[in-house]
């Protein structure tokens, strides 16, 4: 599996990319903002996407919904350190396929993604 990540935090990228790729799968871009985001997509049509809601050049939903706007069928991972029931029931509404809470569970990162 081809998978985005979207983080603003190079170090957090880094230890997602180590996690994402001991599970088997595939990081084919990075990204930390909307534009950079949307460009990865367009040029890496990448199978699922992990996204950050704590963007700091922008609202992290912002850019869920311009993804889902972009390919209505795409897979994205939300990651977040708030996982309070009104921040979930917004990244799903958004169109969030899963929700992630950092720290990040090695056994719903699998569920996550199909690799368990």
């Amino acid at each position: 599996m081809r998978i985005l990540i979207i983080d603003d935090n190079a170090a957090a990228r880094f230890m997602l990319k180590e996690m994402l790729e001991a599970n088997g799968l595939r990081v084919v871009a990075e990204a930390e903002d909307l534009q950079g985001a949307l460009q990865a997509y367009k040029a890496q049509k990448p199978d699922a996407v992990t996204l950050d809601l704590s963007l700091q050049s922008q609202d992290g939903m912002a850019v869920l919904k311009a993804l889902k706007s972009l390919d209505p069928h795409a897979k994205v991972v939300v990651i977040s350190g708030n996982s309070q029931k009104k921040t979930l029931d917004e990244a799903f509404a958004a169109g969030a396929s899963d929700f992630l809470a950092k720290p990040i569970d090695q056994d719903h990162l699998k569920k996550a993604f199909g690799t368990e």
